[in-house]
């Protein structure tokens, strides 16, 4: 497996005795499956069976709901990607209101790397404008571990600190004005806050950017205990990384395969090579036969050979950009081989 995260299946397999009480009970039944539904997590026909079982425990109501979101994150394409939209509806204070599942979604949060980006069905062919990079997970990370700190923090002076995220446009107005009309307690307003500078930088396309204007805009409020935090916080939230080696030697992780794929695409290099690259990274043929018998097109088989990689599987031993590159060449395509470098470049300013 690879460093940095546990496969998100096996995460949330895990946490399933935990989840069960919890996602059964109602109002939590309710609100939480509202959710799931509205984004396609739990289908019309699966929660429409679940409550026909008119003589379910909390307990056994939950625990089909579980079974239910296990089988969503087994069969999802980025499995990562799906799992960390569930912690986001656990995690939902004001529609969802269940501290347990806010736990057990922050727990599993934390076991896994963010990949905020949606994934697509076929990503070579099909990429988002600007490609996901792992500083998104690097920056969210590094702010949710100051969160709570920073809500306590910016509670006694609320107004200023939304005052200042607004005037460049870090927070919207709406909840600009929820911050200042609104009638809850400012300690609940200041966790609102920042659950939404979590939010915006965990879909931003430029993470560390992002992390650096509201680190600045913070810093203006004058508020010694904000000004120590962001002051910590900002001594790893430098621009993007500028050293060839740190990209270059830096493991990757399975996170990172929409980044991968993108870059190969960008490089050009063909999809139909999948199975030579695979043998360059290390993977064994048994292993990649099972990738060309599950169906698919080549840049489906290549997806599938990069995250076999990227979770170290056979004989992998290294997962850094230069090992992607000299495998890539030596597939016999040295002009992709070439441009990665190049694509790296347009993106972290370095040459490798």
């Amino acid at each position: 497996m690879a460093e940095g995260g546990r496969k998100p299946y096996d995460v949330f397999k895990t946490m399933l005795p935990k989840l069960t009480a919890a996602l059964g009970k109602e109002p939590t039944f309710t609100n939480v499956t509202d959710f799931l539904l509205a984004d396609d997590l739990i289908t019309e026909q699966q929660l429409d069976s679940i409550k026909s079982k008119t003589n379910l425990t909390d307990q056994k109501r939950g625990s089909e709901v579980a079974h239910c979101l296990r089988e969503k994150i087994r069969n999802h394409d980025n499995p990562a990607k799906c799992l960390l939209k569930i912690c986001d509806i656990f995690e939902d204070e004001d529609d969802v209101g269940s501290e347990v599942l806010k736990k057990h979604g922050a727990t599993m949060r934390s076991k896994i790397k963010e990949t905020p980006e949606a994934s697509r069905s076929d990503p070579i062919k099909a990429q988002p404008t600007v490609p996901v990079f792992s500083g998104t997970t690097a920056a969210s990370s590094r702010f949710r571990s100051v969160s709570d700190r920073l809500e306590n923090a910016i509670s006694s002076c609320l107004t200023g600190v939304v005052s200042k995220l607004y005037a460049p446009g870090l927070i919207s107005l709406d909840l600009k004005d929820e911050m200042i009309n609104s009638h809850d307690i400012p300690s609940k307003k200041a966790s609102k806050l920042v659950s939404e500078l979590q939010r915006s930088l965990n879909s931003h396309e430029h993470p560390e950017t992002f992390l650096n204007d509201v680190c600045t805009v913070l810093r203006e409020v004058g508020e010694k205990p904000i000004t120590d935090i962001v002051n910590k916080l900002g001594t790893t939230a430098a621009s993007p990384v500028s050293h060839p080696e740190e990209i270059s030697k830096r493991n990757l992780g399975i996170e990172d395969v929409e980044t991968v794929t993108t870059v190969l695409n960008k490089a050009l290099f063909g999809a139909t090579k999948w199975v030579d690259l695979g043998l360059k990274l290390g993977l064994l043929m048994p292993r990649l036969n099972v990738i060309g018998e599950g169906g698919g097109d080549a840049y489906r088989h290549l997806r599938r050979t990069i995250e076999a990689w990227l979770e170290e599987e056979d004989n992998v031993t290294s997962r850094t950009w230069q090992t992607l590159i000299d495998a890539v060449e030596g597939t016999g395509d040295r002009a992709a081989a070439q441009r990665i470098p190049d694509k790296l470049k347009t993106f972290y300013n370095i040459t490798l």
